[in-house]
C-alpha cells in the first residue's frame, strides 16, 4: 500500500475519533441521556444546558454509598441553586469520580444532590469538561468534541487561535421554527460560528448572539424556542439571569436558560 494513502487513512482514523455522538431519547420539552457514575449506577439525565452542576437525586446518592463508590470524603458542603422558576433551594455538593456519557468519561465532577425522585440532570460541570459540544435538535444527538477535533493547524484559514489561548462562543437562531445551536470555547469567533450553525440545523438559522474570550455568557429562551434573550457578564450567574430577564422582556412566558458558559 503506498505511503501516502495509509497516510491518510491514519488521518481520517483519527479525526473521527475525536468527537464522541450521543443518540438522545426525546423527553417532555427537551432530551434524555444515559450515563454511568463510578462505574456502578447507570441512570437517564435529562439534557439541562443552563443548570450549573450535575444534579442526581436523593436515591442515587444512597445507591453510590451503598457500592462503596461515594463517601463521605466526596462531600463538598451545601450551596444555594436557583431554580428556572426563580426559587432558590439549597443542596448538599459532591465530587463523582467519574461520569460516562456514550464513550466518553470525566473524572472529578461536581454534582448536587436533589429530593428523591427528583429529575437527574446533565449539566454544566460535565460540559464544560470538553473544548465544546453541540447539540444537533434535527438529528437528536450530542456531539461532544475532543481537543484534538478543535486543535486545528496554527495559522489555517478561520482557525486562528485568539491571543494567549482566549476562546470563543456563538448562538445560531431560527426565529421561525424555534431550532437553535450553541457553541462555547472555539480557538476563533468564526469556528465558533461554524459549529453554532452547524447544531441549529435549518437554513434560516443565523448567528444572532455571541461570546468574547474570557466571557461569561447565557442564552435563555421561551417554551417554544421562538423568543430568546442573552447576556455577558464578568460572572457566569450573573449572565443566567440577566438571560433570563432579557427574555421575559420580549414575551409574557416564562423563559428558561438553555446554556450558559464562561470561555477560556
Amino acid at each position: 500500500m503506498p505511503r501516502f494513502v495509509l497516510a491518510l487513512m491514519l488521518l481520517l482514523l483519527a479525526t473521527s475519533a475525536v468527537a464522541e455522538t450521543v443518540q438522545l431519547e426525546k423527553h417532555v420539552g427537551g432530551f434524555l441521556v444515559p450515563g454511568r457514575i463510578n462505574g456502578t449506577v447507570t441512570i437517564k439525565f435529562v439534557l439541562d444546558t443552563g443548570a450549573s452542576d450535575v444534579l442526581i437525586p436523593d436515591e442515587v446518592a444512597q445507591q453510590l454509598t451503598r457500592a462503596g463508590t461515594l463517601d463521605r470524603s466526596n462531600y463538598l458542603g451545601t450551596q444555594t441553586y436557583v431554580l428556572a422558576d426563580g426559587s432558590r433551594v439549597q443542596s448538599k455538593r459532591v465530587i463523582l469520580r467519574e461520569l460516562t456519557v456514550g464513550g466518553q468519561t470525566v473524572t472529578n465532577v461536581t454534582a448536587s444532590i436533589g429530593r428523591a425522585r427528583s429529575p437527574a440532570l446533565l449539566g454544566q460541570s460535565f460540559l464544560s469538561k470538553f473544548p465544546s459540544w453541540t447539540l444537533d435538535n434535527e438529528r437528536q444527538i450530542l456531539v461532544l468534541s475532543t481537543k484534538a477535533e478543535n486543535s486545528g493547524p496554527a495559522g489555517s484559514a478561520n482557525t486562528a487561535p485568539g491571543h494567549g489561548g482566549a476562546r470563543f462562543g456563538a448562538f445560531a437562531h431560527d426565529s421561525g421554527s424555534g431550532r437553535y445551536g450553541l457553541s462555547w470555547n472555539h480557538a476563533s469567533a468564526a469556528e465558533a460560528e461554524k459549529t453554532a450553525l452547524k447544531g441549529c440545523v435549518s437554513d434560516q438559522c443565523k448567528i444572532v448572539f455571541r461570546t468574547n474570550a474570557r466571557q461569561c455568557g447565557a442564552i435563555a429562551m421561551s417554551e417554544n424556542g421562538k423568543v430568546w434573550g442573552g447576556a455577558t457578564r464578568p460572572k457566569r450567574d450573573a449572565a443566567e439571569q440577566a438571560a433570563v430577564e432579557n427574555c421575559e422582556k420580549r414575551t409574557a412566558d416564562k423563559c428558561k436558560l438553555r446554556g450558559a458558559e464562561c470561555n477560556r
